[in-house]
């Protein structure tokens, strides 16, 4: 995997943690976890951890008696994972690591868990491969992937696609374009992996100061810089874009907008 496509920088991964984390990854590892039970004996491993939301909101119900794995491409979001959960070190284990390779011993996690990171691997059935290879026998394994993009990216994309460029705007659309949802089961299957079930969940992104948000969300996306380079009055007609075209949304100076995922659970052979 080109580990250059995936480095943002600490300015981005900032924004991302800010923004990206409280209002949406954060609920949506909530709502996720409430349907994982986690034990002090699990050994856990969260792939394409970004800044650790997933390992962080585990620690907040329960303390496992081994540190919890945290792996992502990103340099920067490892970073700041280890930034995050300085004070609480020894609960944690971080890495760089690219999924095709994990460099872990087999059958060595009892729970594995992905949040919205399995549609940006280009080679999915090794990467399930090897979730396969290190998930321990009966261990369980929980995906999400989005289910669609919501009215606010969609607008986000469109302003995006208006004031910088078609290409630039698609780019806000990539994260929720998985076309693999249906095939997903066939492919853990394929890894080992049985008692496959599919939930469909929806979740508030809720936004503060939806000027300020907007700013952020454009900044913590890889195409950030690309509209950052347009300049601030780009910027300033993008969020009056977006924010008339999500009225609805508005509650006073904030912006609550649902957004549909799938929750894939699984169990290894």
């Amino acid at each position: 995997m080109a580990k250059e496509a995936f480095q943002l920088s600490d300015e981005a991964v900032t924004a991302y943690e800010e923004q990206k984390v409280r209002a949406m990854f954060g609920p949506l590892a909530r709502v996720t976890l409430e349907s994982v039970s986690i034990g002090k004996e699990d050994t856990i491993l969260d792939l394409a951890c970004g800044t650790g939301i997933v390992s962080r909101t585990i620690l907040q119900n329960v303390v496992p008696n081994q540190p919890i794995v945290g792996v992502d491409l990103n340099e920067g979001m490892i970073k700041k994972a280890k930034e995050l959960t300085l004070a609480q070190a020894a609960s944690y284990d971080w890495h760089v690591a690219d999924a095709e390779a994990l460099p872990f011993d087999a059958n060595a996690f009892s729970l594995i868990i992905c949040q919205q990171g399995i549609q940006y691997f280009p080679n999915q059935q090794v990467v399930l491969n090897e979730l396969g290879r290190v998930s321990a026998e009966g261990g369980r394994l929980v995906i999400s992937v989005w289910g669609g993009a919501s009215d606010f990216f969609q607008a986000m994309a469109a302003s995006v696609g208006q004031h910088v460029d078609a290409e630039t705007g698609q780019k806000y659309l990539a994260p929720f374009r998985y076309k693999n949802a249906d095939s997903l089961p066939d492919m853990l299957a394929s890894a080992g992996f049985k008692e496959i079930e599919v939930d469909n969940i929806t979740v508030d992104r809720t936004m503060e100061n939806i000027t300020s948000s907007i700013e952020k969300e454009i900044l913590g996306h890889p195409a950030g810089p690309k509209v950052t380079e347009a300049g601030e009055a780009v910027i300033a007609s993008i969020s009056s874009d977006v924010i008339a075209a999500c009225s609805k949304y508005q509650r006073g100076d904030d912006m609550i907008v649902p957004q549909r995922a799938h929750l894939f659970n699984a169990k290894k052979l």
